[in-house]
């Protein structure tokens, strides 16, 4: 599995141990003692560094990713894709009964989280739920569209904290197939950065072990990434990520700067 992946999950764990928390992912747990089990120490520590400088922009994001799925799923949306999926149990936690979900992520990825979700008794929520294993460098469209996917059906897509491990050239592969796959009224989610506010990257750059996860940054669609989007066929509204604390009752300044980007295909 993905160590970026492990990072989150350990995050969303934290969270749903919370008396007041955002959200809950019941699985995540199990995931975290899964990974550490398999995972050296001389990872783990850098690891959970990196999870104390990220904590809060992750739960926001889950937050603010689990609310676009509701809001999607009760509209026309009724495909749900995860691109990168690594650890994510939305399919396992949300209420998605009307939608067919696919989950898009490498082999080994799937090898890992199926067996822990198979220990854990997990069943999933949606109507149906279709792991494609796929890099999403790579052959990811092709691999979709030979599954059940229906081009024609209006999509939920998700690109939750993926695309930054991306280079420009690579992100914009995703997005140009999504895009393609996309009937009008599919909506997708993503991080845009193009305002200044604090950056857990500088911090994790100084601290011992982080920088070597925050390293593997690539960049994803770039400061121009939004309006590069609404030029290929999106509607785009963006949320100011630093707004969401104060809304989901967790006022935090380390929000401020980014944006979450919600696109509608025209």
């Amino acid at each position: 599995m993905g160590i970026a992946a492990v990072g989150v999950v350990m995050a969303r764990a934290m969270e749903t141990d919370r008396a007041d928390r955002m959200f809950s992912d019941p699985y995540a747990r199990s995931f975290v003692d899964a990974a550490e089990a398999v995972i050296g120490t001389d990872e783990w520590q850098p690891l959970a560094a990196w999870v104390d400088l990220f904590y809060s922009r992750g739960v926001v994001r889950t937050r603010f990713v689990d609310d676009f799925l509701r809001d999607a799923v009760a509209g026309d949306c009724a495909q749900v894709v995860l691109l990168g999926a690594g650890l994510d149990a939305r399919a396992f936690r949300l209420p998605l009964a009307d939608a067919d979900v696919f989950e898009v992520d490498t082999s080994p990825v799937f090898a890992f989280k199926d067996t822990v979700l198979a220990d854990a008794g997990a069943r999933s929520t949606a109507r149906s739920r279709t792991a494609v294993r796929a890099d999403l460098r790579e052959d990811f469209a092709a691999r979709l569209a030979d599954s059940t996917f229906d081009p024609d059906r209006p999509t939920a897509w998700v690109a939750e904290g993926v695309l930054p491990y991306l280079t420009v050239e690579q992100a914009r592969h995703v997005i140009t197939h999504v895009g393609a796959l996309s009937a009008p009224g599919s909506k997708l989610v993503f991080e845009h950065s193009d305002k200044p506010g604090p950056d857990p990257r500088a911090a994790a750059l100084t601290t011992p072990g982080a920088d070597r996860i925050s390293a593997m940054i690539r960049g994803g669609l770039g400061p121009e990434g939004r309006d590069w989007v609404a030029g290929r066929g999106w509607s785009v509204e963006a949320v100011e990520r630093g707004e969401l604390g104060p809304r989901y009752g967790r006022p935090d300044d380390r929000l401020a700067g980014g944006q979450f980007i919600i696109a509608t295909r025209d």
